[in-house]
This record gives structure tokens, sequence and C-alpha cells, in this order.
């Protein structure tokens, strides 16, 4: 322990700027992972909500019967021109005044057709859509594939940065942790090189400075997780996903510490072989 507080006495600067690194690596990593989770959410109620909006040409009791021959379709639900009024208020009841000088006329009885879950991919939507569209006593359509496709793209760009960023976290942690653990060691190569010869076993000799790169990532993780947590408790997301962040805090803690030692052990070796 001792030769360690010396270690990192040697390399303070370096110290500092290996905990920084590391932490706003992680730092990254938890608020990223953090949208990924309500990006996921975001998604996932857009395909819960997938459904088909169709306009009926003629008696929608007919189109009904035909819609519900169509494989790939969970149900099928005719909404009157009343119940479409009140749904439309709920959610703008600003516009109640409005409706009312405009009468009933505006709503009339639409046909709401849910799909299967399987059926949910943008593909078989399409699919479903044309063959909707094409029977005979339907006038119009209408999924919201926009919709869908954006909030499907949306989540897609969040989940490439958070596997990129990952990846950078290990690469960082790992560079960080050799060439910090490289440089300290090699200014204490005279004293290494007399225990050595003292016949100080190589895990004695390797301990202090793996144990150096293992506080670094432990301190790191700390500062990182505070910030984080107070960053997550400000936008109301501890508590929303406090399962998921737990694991996430225990499993990135776990993985950079194992990444530094990985790095300081790899450093180590080459000092021993005399590549430095």
């Amino acid at each position: 322990m001792k030769e360690t507080l010396r270690a990192i006495k040697v390399g303070s600067y370096r110290s500092i700027f290996t905990i920084i690194g590391i932490s706003l690596s992680l730092l990254s990593l938890f608020i990223l992972s953090n949208l990924l989770m309500v990006s996921y959410g975001i998604y996932r109620n857009v395909r819960e909500g997938i459904r088909f909006e169709i306009f009926p040409d003629g008696d929608p009791e007919d189109a009904v019967k035909k819609l519900r021959l169509l494989g790939g379709i969970k149900s099928v639900e005719m909404v009157s021109g009343e119940k479409a009024r009140k749904e439309f208020l709920k959610y703008y009841p600003d516009f109640e005044r409005f409706l009312e000088d405009l009468g009933d006329d505006i709503f009339y009885t639409i046909i709401r057709v849910y799909p299967r879950n399987h059926w949910k991919e943008p593909e078989f939507l399409d699919m479903l859509y044309e063959k909707i569209k094409s029977i005979k006593g339907v006038s119009g359509v209408y999924y919201g594939k926009s919709w869908l496709s954006s909030a499907d793209a949306f989540f897609k760009t969040i989940l490439s940065l958070t596997v990129g960023v990952i990846v950078i976290t290990i690469l960082i942690t790992l560079s960080i942790s050799f060439y910090t653990v490289r440089f300290v060691v090699s200014h204490r190569k005279n004293y290494v090189d007399i225990l050595r010869l003292s016949g100080v076993s190589p895990f004695k000799l390797r301990y202090p400075y793996i144990l150096l790169s293992i506080l670094y990532a432990t301190i790191s993780w700390v500062i990182a997780s505070l910030i984080s947590i107070y960053i997550l408790q400000n936008l109301s997301l501890l508590t929303k996903y406090k399962t998921e962040n737990l694991l996430l805090f225990i499993i990135s803690l776990i993985v950079v510490v194992i990444t530094c030692a990985l790095g300081s052990i790899r450093a180590l070796r080459d000092i021993e072989m005399g590549i430095y």
C-alpha cells in the first residue's frame, strides 16, 4: 500500500488526468444509457399503440366483415362519430368551442384495426396497409408510418451511440491505465529492479501498481456516479429506471476495474520484458 501511495505521488498530474479521463467516459456512458432507456420506452409505446385508422366508403359494417378475414389482424373496432369527437376533445380540449361552431358533421364513423404483435414490423405493416387499402369499401387508411419510422430511427441512433461509447470507454480506460502505470513504474524502475534482485515474487512486485490502477478506476467511477446521480435525479430518471441504473452502475464498476487491472498488467509485462 505504501508503494501504491508513492506511485500516486510520482505520477500526481497523470493521476489527475487519468481520473478525469475515465470519469468523463463513464459519465457519458451513464447519461447515454439513460437516454437509450428513454428512447426505448418511447419506441415501445409507439409500437404498442400501432393501429390502422380506416375511413369507410359506404356501409362500414361490410368493410368490418372483410377486414376480419385478413391475416395478421388481432381485432377490429368500429368507432362512431360521437366517440371520435370525445376522443378528440380528450386530447385537444381547447378546441371544444371551435367544434361547436363547426357542428357534428365533421366526425363520422371510422374503423380501427389493431395488428398482431409479430405484424408490427415496418415491412409487415406496409403489406397489411396495401391489403387494407385494396379492400372494396375502404376510402383511406392511416397508421402513422412517418412517426413510427422516426421513432425507430431515433432509437437505433441512440443504441449505436451507446454501444460506441461503451467501446470507447473500455479503450480509454485500457489506454490510460496502460500508459499511467507504465510511466509510474518507469520512474520507479531502480526500486523495482532492486526488489526483483532481492528475490521478491512477481506478484508482490506487480501488486502495488495493479492496486494503483484499481484505485484510479474506483475513484473515477465514484465521481462519475455521483455526477450522474445528480443529473438523473433532476431529470426524474433515477427513480424511473432505478433497477436498470443500479445494474448499470454495478456492471460499469466491475468492467472499469477489470479493464484498468488488465491495462496495468500489460504495462508491467512490457516493462519486465524491457519494452519501455
